[in-house]
């Protein structure tokens, strides 16, 4: 890593000494010439030569100027395609971030606060004294992207067609939970209420069940969410109260869509008879319709094309609603940026030579080993993004480049183990699929030793000092630093260390053929991450050397792959050991203990339903529970149960930092936002 890293750098040296000779004057330094004369020598004309120091008259010193090729247009290279653009199913953050420019929601964040939340398509909202009706009073005159009028019924049947479509993949686990009950994840469980029998993500099996039970889950789904066209008002009725309510409508996944546009484009009719037709669609089937593949929302931006693979092509929304301010500093009207273009570029060098040239205005990094590559062009450095607070870089005052410091983050990189493997059409990431030197089989990760060797062989301080400058710090649990729950101390936390590393691997009940010890005879599987992704590539690397340092004959391949064909895999639990990150939907322990365990993450890692079952039990009593200090010690028996069972590792909290040409204006610092084009413009 180190090696490409000096090669790199050499490279950008030049490059930085072109940029500077561009914009700085010639300093005034003596210098000595030689200088020819004539004299008269003796009576004689003789031609001398002779040395002379002088000093030059230096040109006026100019500030550069940082201009942008065309203010209108925001090109963005970045990796990671969309997996879709319905907004119903999308749950992964290259989808989310165009689908928050497209698509507004009944509520919005306060400037930068992640907590506090103003009306955007509500006028205002009202909430009972129990915690469980939440009305909203709608905007008037509201229109499409088509030019027709929003009214109270798309906003239902929004919010009625994604909990009908559910499935496992998809975010409505944070709308079925409030709406029809704490431990709910999907709309099957009301047809199915045991969950061992329960036919997740399974339409055919589901549409066996009898046709009067189908309707009444659908009824019930319409009647805790009612719309009244003459009042222009729509009303949740909840479960239980539910404190995050407000912040999980902020998210993407809420995004008010027209009613009359889903059904003509391939989305549920409404009929109570057929939702069962549309439940739990892949990504594959719903990118073959316009639900999946196109969009009507009545946000800033339109779409004008995607072309997946390739690149998303955004224009103004020139009839944008807004007329006021949702909040202080609050832009109005339609974005200054006309055209949004973001294109698939793997390749951090083909990206910042596009920032380079001007052919680009963000540089998207792959991970922090790039940050002093980066530093190498920083002219100014911010605090903020708000670019007036922003102080030049000594001797580096004309580069094009500027350094927004101490923002937040809510999000982090982690490991997860997989406890079997789909091995259906076979599974190139275990080899031959035996304990025999070759590969592994399709449960290895089922043996606690397993997950726990690999737990002591991470080297973390590598991790932090190599990979992220030191700019990070160990999540000591789960949840986020500052949320109810959070660690005190290391108890829960797996520090690199190799003899305990080598004492669990002997310790493994795996054998090969003829008995030997999985010492003995060794094995090889692949662990995966997102292409472009330099960060999570690095963190595999750093597993591939830890674990073949403990042992030569213990081979960890490592493999990248396109940000769609990676998610498809780890949602068919086909990959042994991959890397993934996870970004808060709400700022609350909610959203990260049981995402990481039985309602997201664990399924998919197969984790034994008897270990689930103990997760939601307690994850489930912690939400119910009002008091903060008792719903704190609840999430130590969390913390506990996730040490013990071992079947992720969490690693650090980044200490973000974001680049950026010295001609972009605006933008925000809210660590719940992420790409919203609307609040950014250009010189």
């Amino acid at each position: 890593m180190k090696s490409k890293l000096y090669v790199a750098l050499g490279m950008l040296m030049v490059i930085s000494m072109i940029f500077t000779a561009c914009g700085t004057a010639a300093t005034a330094e003596p210098i000595t010439i030689i200088e020819t004369v004539v004299v008269e020598k003796e009576g004689e004309t003789v031609i001398e030569t002779r040395e002379v120091v002088v000093t030059a008259t230096p040109e006026p010193v100019v500030a550069a100027e940082f201009t942008s090729k065309d203010p209108t247009t925001w090109v963005e290279p970045t990796f990671g395609d969309m997996d879709t653009l319905d907004n119903g199913y999308a749950y992964d953050s290259a989808s989310g971030d165009v689908l928050q420019n497209l698509y507004d929601k009944l509520v919005w964040f306060n400037g930068d606060s992640p907590s506090e939340f103003v009306p955007q398509l509500a006028e205002s909202w009202e909430m009972s004294e129990d915690g469980t009706v939440y009305t909203f009073k709608l905007r008037d005159g509201v229109l499409f992207h088509d030019g027709t009028t929003m009214t109270a019924e798309d906003v239902a049947f929004t919010f009625q067609r994604n909990l009908l479509q559910g499935g496992t993949n998809s975010p409505q686990l944070l709308f079925t939970e409030p709406i029809l009950g704490a431990g709910i994840y999907d709309i099957a469980e009301i047809v199915e209420p045991d969950t061992s029998k329960t036919p997740y993500d399974d339409a055919t099996t589901l549409a066996t069940y009898p046709a009067e039970d189908l309707a009444a889950a659908c009824e019930l789904v319409k009647s805790k969410i009612a719309f009244d066209n003459d009042a222009n008002t729509v009303t949740f009725t909840l479960a239980q109260p539910w404190a995050p309510f407000i912040p999980t409508l902020a998210g993407y996944w809420g995004g008010v869509r027209s009613k009359a546009w889903v059904m003509a484009n391939g989305g549920w009719d409404d009929d109570c008879a057929t939702w069962v037709n549309y439940y739990a669609w892949t990504p594959e089937q719903l990118n073959e319709l316009g639900v999946g593949n196109s969009e009507m929302g009545t946000g800033p931006y339109i779409l004008d094309h995607w072309t997946p693979g390739e690149e998303v092509v955004l224009v103004a929304n020139e009839n944008y609603w807004k007329t006021e301010p949702l909040f202080e500093g609050d832009p109005v009207g339609p974005a200054a940026l006309k055209t949004v273009v973001i294109s698939q570029v793997e390749e951090f060098n083909t990206r910042l030579a596009m920032v380079q040239a001007g052919d680009a205005d963000v540089i998207t990094v792959g991970s922090q080993e790039q940050w002093p590559i980066l530093d190498q062009l920083v002219g100014e450095e911010c605090q903020v993004t708000n670019t007036t607070d922003c102080v030049p870089v000594a001797g580096q005052e004309n580069q094009p480049l500027r350094r927004v410091m101490g923002l937040t983050t809510a999000s982090r990189t982690d490991v997860y183990f997989a406890f079997t493997v789909n091995t259906e059409g076979g599974n190139p990431y275990i080899g031959s699929g035996k304990i025999d030197g070759n590969g592994v089989p399709a449960d290895f990760f089922s043996d606690i030793h397993i997950r726990k060797a690999f737990a002591y062989c991470f080297d973390y301080d590598s991790y932090l000092n190599d990979v992220m400058q030191g700019e990070g710090e160990r999540s000591l649990g789960v949840m986020l630093p500052g949320m109810i729950g959070y660690p005190t101390d290391d108890r829960y936390t797996y520090n690199y260390d190799p003899v305990k590393c080598e004492e669990e691997f002997k310790a493994s009940s795996w054998k090969g053929p003829n008995g030997e010890s999985l010492w003995d005879i060794g094995f090889r599987l692949t662990a995966a991450y997102n292409t472009g992704n330099d960060q999570r590539q690095s963190i595999s690397q750093i597993i591939q050397s830890g674990i073949t340092a403990i042992n030569e004959k213990f081979i960890v391949e490592v493999t990248g792959l396109p940000w769609p064909a990676f998610l498809a895999d780890i949602r068919a639990t086909r990959i042994p050991i991959y890397l993934v990150g996870w970004s808060a939907d709400y700022y609350d322990t909610h959203n990260w203990a049981p995402i990481f365990t039985n309602s997201y993450y664990g399924p998919r890692q197969n984790v034994p339903k008897a270990i689930l079952d103990q997760y939601e039990e307690i994850n489930t009593r912690a939400v119910l529970e009002t008091d903060p200090v008792k719903r704190a010690e609840i999430y130590q028996e969390f913390n506990q149960l996730y040490y013990d069972t071992c079947h992720g590792l969490t690693l650090f909290m980044t200490k973000p930092r974001s680049y950026q040409p010295r001609y972009v204006t605006g933008g925000e610092s809210n660590p719940m936002i992420d790409s919203f084009y609307y609040v950014w413009g250009k010189k």
